[in-house]
């Protein structure tokens, strides 16, 4: 379990970037950060990786406080593994499959070791076919999936990433949410950043949104569009808005897509 008690943030010009947030997240729940540009959602992250501290506040992961030594810090980046908006900044080495083995090496594992858990995940996020390609060579959706493989290798309880679905095609955003799938099916927990809400409906299980460093609301995806409040923050999933108007409320765009077909055949 990760926890938040009122925790403040601030940039080095000492510009407050969080103001007293507080919020817990279950193991195996994905959670879906939204907010404008400058609410707050990088410094959140950065806090989680523990690259900054708080200036106010405890965070916590299972009940254990970090303290920000070196011993904390490396075990608590172990349960993390962390997927960047921009792949480019992710992936550096000459192939896919040695980046992938990167962070297995750093951990001690030998080579042979390594490049057999670097398939393991390089297939599991459907880019082993690519192993062998330098990293630029990639299409923006086979970079995402070979990052996503990098941090998946280290076989962390915690997936942190930053706009995952930034740039992407449809087919390519709908593999993103198979992998998120997986992962929760494997009792990972996700917590991703987005501004698309459309792509978050799909497989949010709780949605916390930020405002200028305030934390509006954290809560439950099976009660949290009931709140019409909510309309003047952030705009509806259109399959939300699809399963209202007809009173099935499906989970997935294909779900919504149905029903929509259904109800304008019947009319």
């Amino acid at each position: 379990m990760i926890q938040f008690q009122n925790v403040s943030a601030s940039y080095p010009d000492g510009t407050v970037a969080l103001k007293n947030i507080s919020f817990s997240i279950k193991p195996g729940v994905n959670v879906a950060v939204l907010g404008e540009s400058g609410s707050g959602k990088s410094t959140l992250f950065q806090l989680l990786a523990g690259l900054i501290k708080p200036v106010e506040g405890v965070i916590s992961l299972n009940n254990e406080r970090l303290h920000y030594k070196k011993k904390d810090l490396h075990y608590w980046r172990t349960q993390f593994g962390f997927v960047l908006q921009n792949p480019d900044m992710q992936l550096f080495a000459p192939s896919v499959e040695e980046d992938v083995m990167y962070g297995l090496l750093q951990q001690g594992q030998t080579p042979e070791e390594a490049r057999v858990k670097a398939r393991e995940a390089l297939n599991a996020c459907g880019v082993d076919h690519l192993r062998h390609k330098p990293p630029h060579t990639l299409s923006a959706g086979e970079k995402k999936r070979a990052a996503i493989a990098g941090a998946a290798a280290m076989n962390p309880d915690i997936f942190v990433m930053d706009e995952p679905e930034a740039g992407l095609d449809p087919v390519n955003t709908s593999r993103l949410t198979a992998l998120i799938h997986n992962f929760h099916q494997q009792n990972k927990t996700v917590i991703c950043a987005t501004h698309n809400i459309d792509f978050a409906y799909e497989w949010a299980d709780e949605w916390l949104i930020l405002n200028e460093g305030k934390l509006l609301v954290y809560g439950n995806s099976k009660h949290f569009f009931e709140k019409d409040s909510l309309r003047s923050i952030i705009e509806y999933p259109w399959a939300y808005e699809i399963g209202r108007m007809t009173k099935t409320f499906p989970l997935t765009k294909k779900d919504a897509l149905q029903q929509l077909r259904k109800t304008m055949t019947k009319k």
